[in-house]
C-alpha cells in the first residue's frame, strides 16, 4: 500500500485517452499531488479515473475476478482460468500467499483510493471554481464507489455474515499516503456503518439515474437494499428494493435474452461496466481469453437443467452472459431483476405470507418462462428463491456464491467447504508485511 497514491496518479495518465473517448471529459494536464484538481473539469476527470481503474486492462481484477473467483468457489464455474492456482479456488483451499487473492485485495483498494482522492480534492474546491450542485454530485458519486468497493472488500475478506465479528476490513476513508497507510482492521459493524453512511450520502447527492455505467441515486438505493439484506435487515431490504422497482428509472426487459443482448441500453441495468468495440480489443479485455467451464457434474448444471435461460448463460466451454461478443463483454453489478429477488428474500425471511413473498419471485420466474413457484410453504419458497438467484444471477458479481452463504447451502453444494472460515479469503501477505498495524495475529481464521 506504500505507493498506492502514486500508482493511481500513474494510472490516470495511462488511461486519460480512454477517459476522453468514453466519458468525454478532459483529464487534468498536470496531475500531481499539489494540483490534482483546479477546476470542476479536473474533479470530474479524477472521478472518471475510478471507473477506468475498474475496467482497465492492467487492473482487470474487478471486472473479471468478480466473476471467476466466487463462481469457482461455489462450483457454478468448474474452472476459474487461473492455471495451476485454479485448484485453490475450486477446492476451497486458499493459501495466504495466493497472488490472485493479493491482486483482488489491491484492486478494491485502488478504486477506493481514487474515490477518496476525488472526495477530498472536490471538497476543497471553492465556490468560484465549482457550483454547489456539481460538487455534491461528484462527491455523492465518489461516495457510492467507495461504498461499493468497501462492501465488496468486506464480502470477500471480512466476516460479513457475523455482525458481532471483530474481523472486518481496513476502512479507508481518506487518500492513502505515508501518514495514513498504517491502519488496523475495523469491526464488521463499523464497516457496515461506513458503507451505509456513504450510500445515504449518495442517495441524497449523487446524480439522478441517466446511464447504466455511472453511479446514481437509483444505484445507491439498489446497493443499499443489497447491503441491508446481507445484514439480515430483511424488512428494510425488501422495502428499499420495492422502492427501486417502483421508482420508474428502470424496467424489466421482456425476456432474459434481451436483458443481455442490448448491453448498455438494457432497460433493467442499474450499474454495469462501460464496454464498446474499442475497449473489447485483445489488449484491453482479458475476458476474451477466459473460459468458465460448467461441467455436467456440477450442482449448477443440474439446477439449470432445461431452464430456458441456460443457452444464454453458459455453454460447455464458457460463460455467455458476461462474455457476450455483441455487447463487448461487460460486467454486471446491479440490475432490476436482482431487486425483485431481494424483495422476495427479504419478505420470506421476515415472516411475510407465502403469497406476498412469492409475488416478486414469480415475476422473475414467469419472465424466464418457468411459471409460478410450486412452493407450498415458506421453507420451500426459500429454496425456490435461492435456486432462482442462482439461475437468474449466475456469474454476476458473485451472486450465487453469496446466496449459498446466506441460505446456509454452501457446505451442502460443495463438499470441499467444511467450515465458515472458507467463506472468506485470507488477508494477503503483502498487506500484513506492508501495514504496521496489521500482524499475523490479525489474519482470518484458518489461514494462520
Amino acid at each position: 500500500m506504500k505507493r498506492i497514491t502514486v500508482y493511481i496518479i500513474t494510472l490516470f495518465f495511462i488511461y486519460s485517452c480512454e477517459l476522453v473517448d468514453v466519458l468525454e471529459n478532459d483529464p487534468p494536464n498536470n496531475l500531481v499531488a499539489e494540483n490534482v484538481v483546479k477546476s470542476e473539469a479536473d474533479a470530474r476527470a479524477l472521478l472518471n479515473g475510478a471507473y477506468t481503474t475498474i475496467t482497465s486492462r492492467i487492473n482487470d481484477k474487478y471486472y473479471m475476478f468478480s466473476e471467476l473467483i466466487p463462481s469457482a468457489m461455489v462450483g457454478s464455474m468448474k474452472s476459474s482460468g487461473f492455471g495451476s492456482i485454479n485448484a485453490q479456488f475450486s477446492n476451497n483451499s486458499l493459501e495466504f500467499d495466493n497472488i490472485f487473492v493479493r491482486d483482488y485485495w489491491l484492486m478494491f483498494y485502488k478504486v477506493m483510493d481514487v474515490a477518496n482522492n476525488a472526495i477530498e480534492q472536490t471538497t476543497q474546491l471553492s465556490s468560484e471554481l465549482i457550483s454547489e450542485t456539481s460538487k455534491k454530485e461528484i462527491i455523492g458519486e465518489a461516495r457510492f464507489l467507495r461504498a461499493m468497493t468497501t462492501f465488496d472488500a468486506l464480502r470477500y475478506f471480512g466476516q460479513f455474515f457475523d455482525a458481532n465479528s471483530s474481523l472486518g476490513i481496513v476502512l479507508r476513508t481518506e487518500p492513502t499516503n505515508f501518514v495514513t497507510r498504517d491502519k488496523g482492521r475495523s469491526t464488521v459493524a463499523e464497516c457496515y456503518t461506513q458503507i451505509l453512511s456513504d450510500l445515504d450520502a449518495a442517495i441524497a447527492d449523487a446524480p439522478d439515474f441517466s446511464i447504466t455505467y455511472r453511479a446514481s441515486k437509483t444505484a445507491a438505493k439498489a446497493l443499499k437494499a443489497k447491503v441491508l439484506l446481507f445484514q439480515g435487515k430483511y424488512v428494510e431490504a425488501a422495502t428499499l428494493a420495492n422502492e427501486v422497482i417502483n421508482d420508474g428509472t428502470t424496467s424489466l426487459e421482456p425476456d432474459f435474452e434481451t436483458t443481455f443482448s442490448k448491453g448498455l441500453n438494457s432497460s433493467e441495468m442499474i450499474l454495469m461496466t462501460y464496454r464498446d468495440e474499442n475497449s473489447d480489443s485483445e489488449d484491453n479485455n482479458r475476458k476474451r481469453f477466459y473460459f468458465g467451464r460448467t461441467a455436467n457434474s456440477t450442482w449448477f448444471a443440474a439446477l439449470m437443467g432445461s431452464d430456458p435461460r441456460q443457452p444464454f448463460t453458459y455453454s460447455g466451454t464458457k460463460v455467455l452472459k458476461t462474455n457476450h461478443v455483441d455487447t463487448f463483454r461487460p460486467t454486471y453489478f446491479l440490475r432490476l431483476a436482482e431487486m425483485y429477488l431481494i424483495k422476495a428474500e427479504g419478505l420470506a425471511f421476515s415472516g411475510a405470507t407465502l403469497q406476498d413473498a412469492s409475488e416478486p419471485l414469480n415475476i422473475i420466474r414467469n419472465r424466464a418462462g418457468i411459471g409460478d413457484t410450486p412452493a407450498t410453504n415458506i421453507d420451500e419458497l426459500k429454496d425456490d428463491i435461492f435456486n432462482e438467484i442462482a439461475r437468474e444471477l449466475a456469474f454476476e458479481n458473485g451472486s450465487e456464491w453469496f446466496a449459498a452463504i446466506r441460505f446456509d447451502k454452501a457446505m451442502t453444494l460443495k463438499p470441499s467447504i467444511t467450515s465458515s472460515n472458507q467463506y472468506i479469503l485470507p488477508i494477503p501477505e503483502e498487506e500484513i508485511n506492508g501495514n504496521a498495524k496489521i500482524t499475523l495475529a490479525d489474519q482470518n481464521p484458518g489461514y494462520e
